[in-house]
């Protein structure tokens, strides 16, 4: 699904703790479109009732992929940052947490490196334009989400892999962009103005998985959650600190 990952001595998917299911949403079908709308509120720490349609009942219409390249550019940092994290991922069998640094340098290039306690399980993935690798890479599929998630979780739009076509729905500050792609799975970021809240995804009628952000007063994130429903697995992220800095030498993007 949406799974990709780096963490101790694990192999595991990514996403949500053994038995975890949610505010009942696990079942989320068609028509519970708008209920899930109103989690993401909740969980985000929104204390308003949520307004008007949910994405299924709103008006959607196709835009280009250079349309949805502007709207996503919008969510990008200023320059290049560095964030320090801690992680925890859990599934069904079992957890591990740690530390971790994320290079950031808009607009497509992030290299993530988290180790585990006492500094075991060290893995690295670095996402440079079209390029990517990861070391070792086993170990990093296995906790790390997939590219655009990645960015998510630090709060910025990307374009899923497998993009066929692109959607948006909603008005003012609040507004959904929605990639469609092979197999009837429909991504949908959530947006309050030019700041993402969250992102749902669907395989046909039923709800895969989802990211749910939090923010400071500032409107920083301090935390991001990933939920795989289909592996039953979870994935944190509290951001510590966020720091802006320089261009990165080159050789942080290059495979040793």
């Amino acid at each position: 699904m949406w799974t990709s990952g780096s963490a101790t001595t694990t192999s595991l998917g990514q996403g949500r703790g053994a038995g975890h299911r949610g505010p009942s949403l696990a079942a989320c079908g068609k028509g519970s479109y708008l209920a899930l709308v109103a989690w993401f509120a909740c969980a985000a720490g929104c204390r308003s009732p949520v307004r008007g349609p949910g994405p299924e009942v709103a008006a959607f219409a196709t835009m280009s992929a250079v349309e949805f390249g502007a709207e996503a550019a919008r969510t990008l940092p200023a320059g290049s940052e560095l964030v320090s994290l801690r992680w925890r991922f859990r599934d069904a069998e079992q957890g591990v947490s740690g530390r971790g640094a994320v290079r950031v340098t808009p607009p497509d290039s992030l290299r993530v490196d988290v180790r585990g306690p006492l500094g075991f399980g060290r893995g690295t993935l670095v996402l440079a334009g079209p390029t990517a690798w990861a070391d070792p890479e086993r170990l990093v599929r296995q906790v790390l989400p997939s590219r655009f998630l990645i960015w998510a979780m630090l709060g910025v739009v990307q374009v899923p892999d497998s993009a066929e076509r692109f959607e948006r729905g909603g008005e003012g500050a609040r507004r959904w962009l929605r990639v469609v792609e092979p197999g009837a799975v429909v991504t949908t970021f959530e947006l309050r103005g030019d700041t993402l809240a969250g992102v749902v995804r669907m395989r046909g009628d039923r709800l895969a998985g989802r990211l749910v952000l939090v923010r400071d007063g500032g409107g920083r994130v301090v935390r991001a959650t990933v939920e795989d429903l289909e592996r039953n697995a979870r994935l944190d992220f509290d951001i510590n600190n966020r720091m802006p800095t320089g261009a990165f030498p080159v050789e942080v993007w290059r495979h040793p």
